[in-house]
């Protein structure tokens, strides 16, 4: 038996799975877009039609105003009666009308019945004098005011109804434009809730033992594989910033527990292709040798060694589509590491505002995970665990 294969045996020679129960509740991280877009607001040129040339005006617009001037409004709605705006946007048309016509503005009932107002377009596109030029072959003395309504469209039906009622009817039209559809956030969420307890009290028993050993800092990361909706660890790796290496300074950033299961991931792998059985220098097993002492990428741990599975991976490139669970929200490198890894969901327990690299909404605001500028995106959670829970508390270090 090979060195290898004995290697092999052991670490798949592994401990019962921890308890299933739900143990805390998933919160979806906001994206980049969708933490910036909140609360952004565009001046547009609204106007009054009659309901029976309410085509005819719109036709006008478009012509004046191709494509809306580059300006996204398909979350709004183009026309709305009278009653169904607030009541910020009639006070405005009633001062618009006192401009054009003189008198008090007031609308009759009759009026208010058989006209609609009209969305023309953003502000910065077109000037009220030639919107006033190009309708009045439609209305006569049209009344031409502006008001602001949301930039961008809503990411739940909440936000809809609340922007309907503060600025102008809007459309929630069931997805997300700024980040992942919500139908398949709910739907993953629905296929890991119920073991996602149990990954992380794995995640938290390794880090216990990288901070109890003196290897590392208090982190400690699960990489599961999903097979017809049942997971399975592939590997568990503690913190091991401190192994040979001196106490000053960060320590060694290549032995963070992320890029350590990120490594036995991809020995896994390797391990199951033809080309690791070709026999190899000299020169280039000294140089593996090298790499592993500073990247640490070998099961130390009591916990490293019962869960490590060297059979490698169905995913034929590195973690494509696997889960991985983290005690602390992974630094910009570890994120980095994840995003280019091509994981799938990442979870983890405590935010690092100053250090993390996934969340949108804090102090660094990266949200790494969900860049389109970026040549992968993947689904992302923070897990809060209920009360009496197992807990190793937030940290300053890059985890």
């Amino acid at each position: 038996m090979t060195q290898e294969t004995k290697g092999k045996e052991t670490c798949t020679n592994a401990k019962a799975v921890p308890d299933a129960t739900p143990k805390g509740i998933l919160i979806p991280l906001k994206t980049t877009l969708e933490t910036r877009a909140r609360g952004s607001l565009l001046d547009v040129y609204v106007t009054s039609v009659p309901v029976k040339q309410a085509s005819g005006a719109l036709e006008v617009i478009r012509r004046l105003l191709p494509g809306d001037g580059a300006v996204d409004l398909q979350h709004l709605r183009r026309f709305a009666k009278a009653r169904d705006v607030p009541d910020a946007v009639r006070e405005a048309f009633k001062r618009a009308r006192v401009e054009v016509l003189g008198g008090c503005g007031e609308t009759t009932s009759t009026e208010s019945a058989t006209e609609l107002f009209l969305i023309v377009g953003s502000t910065n596109a077109i000037s009220s004098a030639a919107v006033a030029e190009e309708l009045s072959v439609i209305v006569n003395d049209a009344a031409i005011f502006s008001i602001q309504v949301p930039r961008l469209a809503p990411t739940s039906q909440e936000q809809a109804t609340l922007w309907s009622s503060q600025h102008w009817p809007t459309v929630y039209k069931k997805s997300n434009p700024f980040g992942p559809h919500p139908s398949i956030v709910s739907r993953t969420e629905q296929e890991i809730h119920g073991e996602v307890g149990k990954w992380m009290d794995l995640a938290s028993e390794v880090a216990r033992q990288a901070d109890g050993t003196g290897s590392g800092e208090r982190v400690g990361v699960v990489i599961v594989e999903r097979k017809n909706g049942i997971g399975h660890p592939v590997a568990v790796a503690g913190d091991a910033r401190w192994v040979d290496w001196p106490s000053e300074g960060p320590g060694n950033v290549t032995a963070h527990a992320a890029l350590r299961a990120i490594a036995m991931v991809a020995d896994g792998l390797g391990s199951s292709q033809s080309h690791r059985t070709h026999k190899k220098s000299s020169r280039t097993q000294n140089l593996t040798r090298t790499l592993r002492n500073i990247f640490q990428d070998r099961p130390v741990l009591d916990a490293e060694k019962d869960y490590c599975d060297l059979s490698g991976t169905v995913a034929g490139y590195l973690c494509h589509d696997l889960e991985i669970y983290c005690t602390h929200e992974p630094c910009v490198m570890c994120s980095m590491a994840i995003l280019h890894s091509r994981f799938g969901k990442v979870i983890f327990q405590y935010r690092m505002p100053k250090t993390g690299g996934m969340c949108a909404d804090g102090n660094l605001g990266h949200g790494l995970f969900w860049r389109k500028e970026l040549n992968w995106t993947l689904l992302a959670w923070q897990w809060v665990r209920s009360s009496n829970g197992q807990s190793l508390g937030p940290a300053d270090f890059h985890a």
